[in-house]
């Protein structure tokens, strides 16, 4: 899951991508140029197996005559993954990964750097989120929100000094406002010692402390 990918790599694959198949597994494919945004030039690319099966679909999003994604199926016409170049730099910075057909992860690098540092989980049976992870310093998600099966947020995790443990917990209302609010402000050990309880329209309620270190709230204000 926590995968690096140098600006060489990066760059190194996207050129390879950017070929699509390797020539020769390409020229066993059968070719199809499509005309998407009737603009009057060919912007996507299917190659189809003898089985008339899709094995791969090239697409020029942005019209300037680069191919910027990348959609691949197996043998008998399942999709497998996706790979994009979401702003045009001639990097890839998105990849979908799919089951049996089905949506299940995407992966991005979001500032651009190389490195993985967001991870979207789906419920491939719904399509909807399931979890999200980012990653702001380094690899290490150091984010992380939960959604119940309609896709509405739950809870989320916070490592907010960046030490590497996690040390804000938030839990939501159906409404998507916060619950209660616990925090770690005595160290690194990762375990709530203050509890901020909201009320449901968003107002402040009681404050929970816990005095003994049982990490529990022992009193509430």
């Amino acid at each position: 899951m926590r995968l690096q990918h140098s600006f060489f790599l990066c760059t190194a694959l996207c050129a390879a991508i950017a070929a699509g198949l390797a020539a020769q597994d390409k020229a066993n494919l059968l070719k199809e140029g499509k005309d998407s945004n009737g603009d009057g030039k060919q912007d996507t690319w299917v190659y189809s197996n003898n089985q008339a099966k899709i094995e791969l679909i090239e697409a020029d999003e942005n019209g300037d005559g680069t191919v910027d994604k990348w959609r691949r199926f197996d043998k008998n016409g399942t999709k497998v993954k996706t790979e994009a170049d979401t702003d045009f730099d001639g990097v890839l910075d998105t990849w979908t990964i799919f089951e049996a057909g089905k949506r299940v992860r995407v992966e991005k690098d979001r500032n651009n750097d190389g490195s993985l540092d967001q991870w979207q989980h789906f419920n491939p049976e719904t399509g909807k989120l399931s979890k999200v992870e980012i990653a702001s310093k380094g690899d290490k998600a150091d984010q992380i929100t939960l959604y119940d099966t309609d896709g509405k947020k739950t809870e989320m995790q916070q490592d907010s000094n960046g030490d590497g443990t996690m040390d804000r917990w938030t839990e939501y209302y159906a409404n998507g406002k916060p619950k209660v609010i616990a925090y770690d402000t005595k160290g690194s050990d990762g375990k709530p010692d203050i509890w901020q309880k909201y009320n449901e329209d968003g107002s402040k309620g009681q404050a929970g402390f816990d005095t003994d270190g049982d990490n529990q709230p022992d009193t509430w204000q």
